[in-house]
């Protein structure tokens, strides 16, 4: 009985496209005996599969548990290493009633996104602060000696940043295809609404319609929830958000009490959206970010009821707003210490010496704009732990 091992690299970033495949090898002949993901490897056997529809799923327990549903409606454990599995069920697709639960497969590509996108902020901000470094002296009236000095050592200089260049095409793939992945994953499920009303996605506006922009809220839900319920008490509805967040269009209605509530999701949960939903809670807006997903919700309710809250439970909602603190701290620190690095070691003491006036105008510049991209992400995080310390106090007093 022949073998045929096949290496499939990024297969965990097209799970639905990997499913299909090895239903293809199925028809042809082909049964999967072997699978490693680490090395992407899958082996096949050349025998007649018992199979016909396939489902890959990612567990952080290894446990691979299958719930009874599953079982009654025939799947089975065909295959698995370490925290994934592969799945198998005899029934065609069209007549396989229950799913594979996807969460933990959108957590672990929701991190690895992440993760790229902390590496392209340390790739831009070493790039700025070696051109901040660099530029002056380029732009400087006086001249500049540069020296090479030849050693054997340049070697593994070139070695270097031809590896990081291809590491960072790496990311920019990984980046862009978990994206769409995640786009393929969260159609599996009900889709949640992203706009308030399809029909209010005008750009016409008269005086009965006006657009407003909210800038830095996610450092801040509690005050961007605040806010939106102040504008439907004055009589300015929503009606729709723009792409980014950061575009609100209201429209002048009668004034009504909405409660408003901001989740901090890490990414879509669409079971949790459905749930939502169907407690009467209506998707005002998500966003587009893989690896940190913010959702915007609101509520009708009438002066003889009580405000509704969307979660109560204020041990969770701290720990959301602890994760919101430590995501920009961990964002926005390193940008932080490379720049003030930079202006306190060089262009500080540069400008004191020569006088302000003295020195280039790109110097000039830099030791303006510096402390500024500083004092901007300084106060971004002193923001999102504020909001942290707001809800803490919320749960102590609650006690």
């Amino acid at each position: 009985m022949s073998e045929k091992s096949i290496w499939k690299p990024f297969w965990s970033f097209h799970i639905q496209s990997t499913e299909h495949w090895v239903e293809e090898m199925a028809k042809k002949g082909y049964t999967l005996s072997r699978f490693q993901p680490k090395f992407s490897r899958f082996t096949f056997k050349e025998k007649a599969s018992s199979h016909q529809t396939f489902s890959i799923s990612f567990d952080h327990s290894q446990q691979h548990p299958l719930p009874k549903a599953l079982e009654e409606d025939g799947w089975e454990v065909l295959n698995k290493q370490g925290k994934w599995a592969v799945y198998g069920n005899a029934n065609q697709k069209e007549d396989v009633k229950t799913s594979i639960v996807r969460d933990n497969l959108e957590t672990r590509n929701s991190k690895i996104a992440m993760f790229w996108w902390i590496y392209f902020i340390c790739i831009i901000f070493s790039i700025a602060l070696q051109a901040g470094l660099l530029l002056p002296l380029y732009l400087s009236s006086e001249p500049v000696t540069v020296t090479r000095i030849e050693s054997p050592m340049w070697i593994f200089t070139y070695i270097m940043f031809v590896g990081q260049i291809f590491v960072t095409l790496i990311g920019i793939y990984s980046v862009i295809t978990l994206k769409k992945e995640s786009k393929r994953l969260s159609e599996e499920s009900t889709q949640p609404q992203i706009f308030v009303n399809p029909e209010a996605k005008r750009t016409d506006l008269s005086e009965e319609r006006r657009n407003k922009f909210k800038f830095g809220w996610m450092y801040a839900p509690d005050k961007l929830e605040k806010w939106l319920e102040e504008q439907e008490q004055s009589g300015w509805h929503l009606t729709h958000v723009y792409k980014g967040g950061f575009k609100f269009q209201f429209e002048k209605s009668d004034t009504k009490s909405y409660a408003y509530n901001v989740l901090f999701e890490g990414r879509e949960d669409s079971s949790a959206h459905a749930f939502h939903k169907e407690a009467g809670w209506e998707c005002v807006y998500v966003s587009g970010n893989t690896w940190q997903k913010f959702s915007v919700w609101r509520q009708a309710y009438s002066e003889e009821t009580e405000k509704p809250e969307i979660n109560s439970d204020l041990e969770s909602k701290q720990r959301a707003a602890m994760r919101v603190a430590k995501i920009y701290t961990l964002m926005f620190a390193p940008i932080i210490l490379i720049f003030g690095f930079n202006f306190f070691s060089f262009m500080l003491p540069n400008a004191l010496e020569q006088g302000y006036f003295s020195i280039s105008g790109i110097e000039r510049f830099n030791t303006i704009v510096y402390p500024l991209v500083m004092f901007t992400f300084l106060i971004s995080i002193l923001r999102a732990w504020a909001y942290y310390f707001r809800i803490r106090t919320q749960a102590i007093d609650s006690v």
